[in-house]
């Protein structure tokens, strides 16, 4: 049995919230040559023909397949599509950082869902660090009467089905392959979503050269984005649950800020810096509190 490590859970965590960061960069840019349907099945193609090339020249195919459930992954595969059918729908109306905010509200549902559907028990620390995190997250957003109406329904959507998700995630992580389980996870997106492709894909390659070039090579970056996120995030569960882990996922929210700022020139204010503190708070405040509560544990025993 691999021995775990909560250090390397959270270092392969915030590896995985780069990732994420960067398909809704590289999404954003998407959305100016294909609409929603042809992006998100484009975007899982990619990622499969890359995971399956990457797992051949490893030579991880010859391990041999081994599917545990395969239902498991046809819900997981069902919840990420809706997920980020709602975060891309979003993200076409609406900022980068705002987007990839409201998905990252699926952390704050973890611990409810765990508690709620596997009688998990959720720690102090992890309450602490999400409260915190949230609100950072809040600061972020800066929220007016309009937020939680219309538009924002759909962006709160993919964050609640994010969330449930990873709860799925995390029981597979514990006894599938990493690889694998994010090859299947790629293969049931590409089958999924290749029935609204067909009835409403569209997608607008340019006639110039260096233009449809570019394209390519953004759907790579995408494809090569998700398996960074998903396949580190696979292997950070590994090591912990998605309740203790989720509050490093806030650190795409930073990228997301940073990115809107250079790419998309929306400059944040003082109110996202202070949100951006917090998130990073909220991730530190986790692994202090738990090593504090650890310590004390210790001294009570002796």
């Amino acid at each position: 049995m691999k021995k775990e490590s909560f250090s390397q859970g959270v270092l392969f965590m915030l590896l995985s919230a780069t990732g994420l960061a960067l398909t809704g960069l590289l999404g954003k840019f998407g959305l100016n040559y294909m609409d929603l349907t042809a992006l998100v099945f484009w975007r899982y193609f990619t990622s499969f023909v890359l995971c399956a090339a990457f797992m051949w020249c490893l030579g991880l195919f010859n391990e041999g397949f081994r599917v545990q459930d395969v239902k498991m992954h046809i819900l997981r595969a069902l919840l990420v599509l809706t997920s980020q059918y709602c975060y891309y729908f979003y993200l076409e109306k609406n900022t980068l950082l705002n987007a990839l905010v409201l998905l990252n509200t699926g952390p704050l549902f973890i611990p409810i869902i765990e508690r709620v559907v596997l009688k998990e028990r959720v720690g102090v620390s992890t309450w602490v660090s999400l409260a915190i995190s949230f609100v950072g997250v809040l600061f972020v957003l800066q929220p007016d009467a309009d937020l939680f109406i219309k538009m924002s329904w759909i962006g709160l959507l993919s964050g609640v089905t994010q969330g449930a998700s990873q709860i799925v995630f995390g029981i597979n992580s514990k006894t599938e392959r990493s690889d694998l389980g994010v090859l299947y996870l790629f293969l049931f997106c590409v089958f999924f979503s290749l029935i609204p492709y067909l009835f409403m894909g569209r997608i607008a390659i340019p006639r110039e050269v260096n233009s449809s070039v570019a394209v390519y090579w953004l759907l790579g970056g995408l494809g090569a984005a998700s398996i960074l996120n998903q396949l580190f995030r696979a292997i950070a569960y590994q090591h912990a649950t998605p309740s203790k882990l989720s509050s490093f996922m806030y650190v795409s929210v930073l990228l997301a800020g940073l990115w809107d700022w250079l790419f998309f020139k929306n400059i944040p204010n003082v109110f996202s810096i202070i949100g951006a503190a917090l998130v990073v708070i909220g991730g530190i405040s986790k692994i202090y509190l738990r090593f504090h509560i650890l310590k004390r544990k210790n001294k009570s025993l002796k």
